[in-house]
């Protein structure tokens, strides 16, 4: 699988079942790797802010204007520890890397203002396996216990596998589309305001990723084996409750779930990476 940010080398996925994955990033000399962590979703930025299909159209005599431009889309405010935009970035890095995805859209096309935050998902990105294409359609929550984190992501399911809510998005993203996309006339036939739900629910799938304090950091400062227990213990008790309060339905829901020690320092951490890159 193609890792275009290599972040397999910080980030490896632990649990790998139906239905849930979980990922684990570890230490280094008895300390959890968040610097690491942080290089790579800060990695990020770029294809987030200015979209995937940017990528090979920035001259290098505009690369430090452009890198500026992507930090400052993302936000331009000191009240960054109530803001989601991180954790879009997780779980565009998840995505990508993990799931072997390519972005459709970025969210960042519909903003308006810097510190504005953009409605609608936190990710639109699509796979295609030979006859076999999905519409990834992410959420993604920083909270600080996994279980908080949990109920409000049942409320986004309930919300995406509304009629009236996903046709509504649809309607927004599809006026959006890059000409380079892969396939886009399939894409533009699937987010047709005509386009049936049967069709749609059965050519989405909607990750829902968790980033949250863990105790677990409390007690294990080394990637011993009782780390490795308490780690899938945690994460299947989550899944668990995610499963017993998710509404029925045929759409495929992946759970993804990202323990830290600190959510606040992660963000803390995420936010001076940002600075630097608007002051370049």
């Amino acid at each position: 699988m193609s890792r275009p940010f290599k972040s397999d080398l910080v980030i490896n996925e632990h649990i790998s079942d139906i239905g849930v994955k979980a990922y684990h990033v570890g230490f280094d000399r008895n300390q959890f790797r968040l610097q690491p962590l942080v290089d790579i979703i800060r990695n990020v930025i770029p294809e987030f802010s200015l979209g995937y299909h940017c990528g090979d159209n920035i001259p290098l005599t505009e690369i430090v204007e452009r890198l500026k431009e992507a930090a400052d889309t993302v936000y331009l405010t000191e009240k960054y520890q109530t803001r989601g935009e991180f954790g879009e970035l997780i779980l565009h890095l998840l995505l990508r890397d993990f799931h072997n995805t390519i972005p459709l859209i970025s969210k960042m096309y519909f903003k308006d203002s810097h510190n504005v935050p953009a409605h609608g998902f936190d990710g639109v990105q699509i796979t295609i396996k030979g006859e076999e294409k999905k519409l990834w359609l992410g959420e993604s929550k920083l909270y600080k216990t996994g279980k908080g984190g949990i109920r409000d992501l049942i409320s986004d399911i309930n919300k995406h596998v509304n009629e009236d809510y996903i046709r509504k998005e649809f309607n927004l993203i599809s006026r959006k589309l890059p000409n380079s996309v892969p396939e886009i006339e399939y894409w533009r036939k699937l987010l047709d305001k005509h386009q049936t739900l049967d069709k749609i629910f059965s050519n989405i799938v909607i990750p829902m990723v968790c980033t949250y304090n863990s105790s677990i950091f409390n007690i294990h400062n080394d990637n011993t084996k009782e780390y490795f227990d308490d780690f899938v213990n945690e994460c299947n008790d989550l899944f668990d409750g995610f499963n017993k309060s998710k509404p029925v339905t045929n759409v495929e829901i992946i759970l993804l779930l990202l323990p830290v020690p600190d959510k606040d320092a992660l963000n803390n951490e995420l936010d001076k990476r940002l600075k630097s890159m608007q002051n370049i």
